[in-house]
């Protein structure tokens, strides 16, 4: 399968030009950046606070590209912000730089994994398909209710549905798993993502009992999370990897749930920071605080509903409110959508949509069971895309 590599030149420095990558920095914030590589400041202080607040959103696991002159110009860098965006900073044919905000071209594929276990499901999965995102994945899902430290024996299938972003060549973003099962001694364990985004068991019981409540009394959303959305009259794409939660300063600051601090302090432009790691995995971030609770630092373990800081102003903020997001490995999800009631089964129609859901899964499982295939490496092959020079849109060469 083939595996398009998308780099974005312009066409008369193709030949004289070349592209460096490089890992955005962890905990650096966009203006020191800015300072570091020597370019105009004025490139995010004439940003509006939307774009701002985007530039506080790149991931420290952020691959980078850098398109270097023969002259040593840095003529366009590409910093992704999310899965979906990325921020474009480019030399106008006047030698000046500016900057925009870009769709990241990536390409999506489904894919079926088939391996087997011989030590544990983790080495399986890493080693079959070269994704530890997909292995972690797979182990969380199961978490809780399968044992792999208990009755694995070698050769014990393992089946995985899913979907993967592919971006220059490589796997990009976290991998959406639409099902998986396992077969443990002969007794298969099966999971299928709902329509809510949600894991359920053939019986229809939701898996993840973890559940998150709102991070601050009588909310008032002031900003909804969006990864991308063109706005029809600035034409511009826009991104919010948050909610934000208006309240009056000094207001207590909730732990969405339990789990432990993983990190306290000023991070980026989102000044005074918690994130909290939790059992499943999932990662909250309570931003622009005014100050911490006392007792909190890095480390601390926190109850759900627990008091961790107060609402405040610090870092790149237009007034005082709670920027809270979750985050699913380095990639950001919506934090109001994992705030849902613990489903025991379903009913009328949504019992229909989910044993059709199962049921196109289980053909897929029972398949990849009788057929046992092995996953065959993609080959590369290159289709170069550039940004005109005039009108700056991508196309391909």
């Amino acid at each position: 399968m083939g595996r398009i590599v998308l780099l974005l030149l312009f066409p008369i420095f193709l030949f004289a030009s070349h592209v460096e990558l490089f890992k955005w920095n962890n905990g650096e914030s966009f203006l020191t950046f800015l300072e570091r590589k020597k370019l105009p400041l004025s490139l995010f202080y004439n940003l509006d606070n939307d774009d701002k607040k985007l530039t506080e959103d790149i991931p420290y696991t952020a691959n980078c590209q850098m398109l270097v002159s023969s002259k040593h110009t840095m003529d366009q860098i590409l910093i992704p912000v999310n899965d979906e965006l990325q921020l474009h900073i480019y030399l106008t044919p006047k030698k000046r730089y500016a900057m925009d905000v870009i769709p990241i071209i990536s390409e999506t594929y489904k894919e079926i994994l088939y391996t087997e276990i011989s030590t544990v499901p983790y080495d399986a999965i890493l080693k079959a398909s070269g994704s530890a995102k997909l292995a972690s994945k797979f182990v969380k899902i199961f978490k809780g209710r399968v044992d792999f430290k208990k009755n694995v024996k070698p050769g014990d299938p393992i089946v995985i549905v899913y979907e993967q972003k592919y971006r220059l060549s490589k796997p990009f973003s976290m991998p959406e798993v639409a099902g998986a099962m396992v077969e443990i001694g002969g007794v298969k364990y099966a999971l299928y993502k709902h329509n809510d985004g949600h894991f359920y068991d053939a019986k229809g019981a939701q898996i993840e009992k973890l559940l998150f409540k709102i991070p601050i009394k009588n909310p008032r959303i002031t900003s909804n999370f969006s990864k991308s959305r063109y706005h029809p009259i600035l034409h511009r794409y826009r991104a919010h990897l948050g909610v934000d939660f208006g309240a009056r300063p000094g207001t207590p600051i909730l732990a969405t749930g339990d789990g432990r601090v993983c990190f306290e302090g000023s991070y980026n432009g989102y000044g005074k920071t918690i994130k909290i790691r939790h059992s499943n995995g999932l990662v909250s971030l309570y931003a622009h605080q005014k100050s911490f609770c006392s007792g909190i630092h890095n480390g601390s373990s926190v109850k759900q509903g627990e008091v961790i800081g107060y609402v405040g102003s610090s870092g790149l903020s237009s007034g005082p409110h709670l920027h809270f997001g979750m985050y699913d490995g380095s990639t950001a999800i919506n934090p109001l959508g994992v705030m849902k009631k613990t489903t025991e089964g379903f009913s009328g129609k949504e019992q229909k949509v989910f044993a059709a859901i199962r049921s196109k899964l289980d053909s897929v499982f029972n398949e990849k069971l009788r057929t046992k295939p092995k996953k065959v490496p993609f080959v590369d092959f290159q289709n170069i895309y550039y940004v005109d020079k005039d009108t700056f849109r991508v196309k391909a060469f």
